[in-house]
Order: structure tokens, then sequence, then C-alpha cells
């Protein structure tokens, strides 16, 4: 609790002191062109909703497809809420201070009975700062690093999937997945002027506060505590890529974005209904590091009247391999989902 009072109190004090000679209309609650999250970003702070067929279904779909292919809907609610952005000492700097909040919703839209939510993952986090520096030499237009000194995630299984671990007695019917970390960030070529041409590189790292704690734990109201199997490795990391092609005259710009995660494939058992002996098989397993894999290619709408949020809207194809991102279920490997995807940013 000191630390991260510590931490307000030190963000309010740099802010004020930053803020000092600055108007609210040249500074303050001012949407940041910079420090956004790319199109392929696991963790995105603008609304997307994708409409993918998904594989590796047999434990939440009561064992109707088993591991073949299904319509799901996911939807993620994001933004990081400005609270300062101004240029500092001179043009060449600047400097955007955001709150991050986001939730994203899993919904089995091809489940006949109740087409129920699968899981809901929620983030907050203290104001992050990104700092640019504008140079303009050759390819390298600008960089940006971006401190987010604490975040917050916990995720929920969907109601119908615990009803229905407790009535076929599974030993363990949600994981308590929630933890505090920081996270830090390196952007080459932010897309400060997204009408333009851009190749925009990114490097990111998670740290959780707690190394001991580790991503998740079971409750014992929640089933049996001996079977998280966690290495407690405290740490993800990302790269990411995108390209965006100058704007049409009429605002439209084609748009490639990718991401390679390293990240904990969560260390508890999942489970197979069978349906001739009316039983779960569970698979065991330790935690361990993996590889996800995430891309989206499609077309972007860029309003020419007007520049900051939702102002620009994409449509396009995502695909995804790895582990399942999606809170209670990420200790599910080689999970994969493409479809279409609609963003607001």
């Amino acid at each position: 609790m000191k630390r991260v009072l510590t931490i307000v109190l030190l963000s309010t004090f740099c802010l004020h002191l930053l803020a000092e000679g600055t108007t609210f209309k040249d500074g303050i609650f001012r949407y940041a062109p910079y420090g956004h999250s790319l199109l392929s970003d696991m963790h995105p702070n603008f609304v997307r909703m994708d409409v993918a067929d998904v594989t590796n279904h047999s434990e939440w779909d009561w064992g109707q497809t088993g591991k073949q292919m299904r319509v799901n809907t996911f939807s993620i609610f994001g933004i990081n809420l400005p609270l300062w952005r101004g240029d500092i000492v001179d043009e060449h700097f600047a400097l955007s201070v955001v709150m991050p909040i986001s939730a994203s919703i899993w919904l089995d839209l091809g489940e006949h009975i109740t087409a129920p939510v699968v899981n809901a993952d929620w983030r907050v986090g203290l104001p992050v700062w990104t700092f640019m520096h504008r140079i303009d030499k050759g390819f390298a237009k600008n960089y940006s690093v971006s401190l987010a000194f604490f975040k917050h995630e916990s995720t929920h299984i969907g109601d119908e999937m615990v009803l229905q671990r407790a009535d076929h007695g599974l030993p363990l019917r949600r994981v308590n997945v929630s933890y505090n970390y920081s996270e830090y960030v390196f952007t080459l070529n932010e897309a400060e002027f997204f009408r333009e041409q851009c190749h925009t590189f990114r490097v990111g790292l998670m740290l959780l506060w707690n190394w001991n704690a580790g991503w998740y734990f079971i409750d014992k109201t929640d089933g049996d505590a001996s079977l998280a199997q966690p290495r407690l490795s405290p740490w993800e990391a990302y790269l990411q890529y995108q390209y965006q092609s100058p704007t049409s005259k009429h605002g439209f710009q084609g748009v490639a974005s990718i991401e390679i995660r390293n990240r904990a494939l969560y260390g508890y058992p999942a489970y197979e209904w069978n349906e001739e002996a009316a039983s779960y098989t569970a698979y065991p397993q330790t935690e361990k590091r993996v590889f996800t894999y995430n891309v989206f290619v499609g077309a972007r709408y860029c309003n020419p009247r007007y520049d900051g949020y939702f102002s620009r809207v994409s449509l396009g194809v995502r695909a995804y391999h790895g582990n399942n991102p999606y809170g209670q279920f990420r200790n599910h490997n080689n999970y994969n989902h493409i479809g279409m995807c609609l963003i607001f940013e």
C-alpha cells in the first residue's frame, strides 16, 4: 500500500510541475496520438469486436464440438483516458499522461442453450507516462518510452461455466487470475501523424509486482489449491510491428500489424468431456513459457475533419495462435482463432 501511495503522490507532483504555465486548452485532457496500442495488441486500449471461428472448445461447450471450429464473439472496450498532453521544452519533446481502462468479454454465441459469457477480463491502472522525442532522421521519425508503474488485471469466468463445473463435480470450479504489474514500452516511429505512411516498431515488458504470488491461485472455496502448478515466471515480453499506408484522398489506408509475445501458459488442469463415459478427463500441467502470434490485416478510414477518439475505423481479418489469451483459459495451448475484426480508435 505504501508503494502505491508513493507512486500516486510522485505522479501527481510531476504532473503539477509539468503543467505549470500550461493552459487547459494547451494541455489538460487533450487526446494524444502516441502511446496507444497497435492493432494486433493482445491488450488493446481501443474498442475492438471480433466475430471469429475458434478451436479448443471442450472445456466450455459441454463437449458438444470437441476441438472443432465454432463462431464466438470477443469484445474489448478500452481507452487511455487523457489526463494531460503537451510539448515540453520545445516542439521536439512531447509528453502524454493517460489513465488506462479496459474490459474484455468473451461471448459464445454458438452455444444454442444460453449463449453464455465465457470469460471477462478487467484492467485498470495508475496514470501511464509516455515521453516522445521527435528526431526526424531519415527512416526514424521519433521514439517514445511509456512507463506504467502500476496496472491491475482480474478475470472472471462466466456463471454458466461455474455451474457446469459444480454440477459435474469437478475439483476445480474457477481460478483466481488476479495480479498487479508494471509495464515498460519502447517504440520507434509512433504514428503521431496517422494519415501518413509509417512503420512502427515496439518492444514491451510486463513485470509482476509480487514475484512470489504469480499470475493466479486457487482459493479453497473454488477447488483444490494443489491443482495449481506455477513456476512463478514473473514476466511477459512482446515485439510488435505495424505498417500503415498513406491515406487516399477519401481518407482510406491499408494497415497490417503483427505481435509476437512470450508469456506464461498457466499451470492447472484442462478438462475434456467424454460423452460415452459421461465424465470429464483431466489433463494436468505445470506452468511453462510459450510464444503467441497475433496478426491483423485490413483497411482503415481516417476522418478528415476530426482526429480525436473514434476518428479512425478499421475492418479486417485477425488471426491468433498460442495459448488462450482469455483469463480463466490461459492454461489451454495451441489455441487458434481467425475471423473478422472491427476496430474503433
